[in-house]
């Protein structure tokens, strides 16, 4: 199923969702991610992106792999994070980048198939390059990027 995204440069959590999970009923070691980098945006228009990106944070839990934030913009509420079923001691936030542009830590983070997704913040544009794509692909990882310029105001229901 996620053979449709392979040509695109980037794809939304709600287009990975519908069509990753909404036919799963079994293991989380069935999904295949997506090789391109995944955008989340937390408009009043876009609640639902953050809905299908929780679920899908959810599923990534449930591996043997850690779930990791690059710096703390892109950071989550934990009781967000809890509340949605995340195993919260799989939760790594990635604070000292060393010189390193999120762009090289999440491909690097990717690459060596530790973890299951990777978040950062910033422009989804900035991160659709090659390299991010043969690392989510070559460690069967997520790759999420946070716009947090089209963030207002998430309300939770």
């Amino acid at each position: 199923m996620t053979a449709l995204f392979d040509n695109l440069q980037s794809v939304s959590a709600s287009q990975v969702y519908k069509s990753s999970f909404a036919t799963l009923t079994s293991s989380p070691a069935l999904v295949q991610p997506v090789k391109c980098p995944i955008e989340v945006c937390f408009s009043d228009e876009k609640q639902t992106q953050l809905a299908y990106f929780l679920r899908i944070l959810k599923q990534a839990s449930q591996q043997s792999r850690w779930i990791m934030f690059i710096g703390d913009e892109a950071m989550l509420d934990k009781n967000l994070l809890q509340s949605a079923g995340v195993d919260l001691n799989k939760v790594l936030l990635l604070k000292n980048k060393k010189g390193l542009s999120d762009q090289a830590l999440m491909e690097k983070a990717l690459h060596t198939g530790n973890c299951s997704a990777v978040i950062a913040t910033g422009d989804v544009e900035d991160f659709e390059c090659a390299g991010i794509r043969h690392a989510a692909e070559a460690g069967s990882s997520y790759a999420f990027v946070i716009n947090r310029h089209s963030k207002s105001k998430v309300t939770i229901h």
